[in-house]
């Protein structure tokens, strides 16, 4: 009796770019106005949610 391979489901290298390009751009304006309106807790999740997206980026995804 063989068992099947698990399939996995992957994005593109093109989509997971698009994607951790948006997280990047709302932990930014998260920054920006926990900046601006000296709101520290959401200039530390605006921070959270960059170092997110930099770790969704394609070149973390390993073969």
């Amino acid at each position: 009796m063989t068992l099947e391979p698990q399939k996995r489901r992957r994005l593109s290298p093109r989509t997971r770019l698009v994607l951790a390009r948006i997280v990047v751009v709302v932990g930014a304006v998260l920054g920006l106005i926990g900046m601006l309106t000296a709101r520290w807790g959401l200039l530390f999740a605006g921070i959270l949610v960059i170092g997110l997206g930099a770790a969704m980026g394609p070149a973390r995804a390993r073969g």
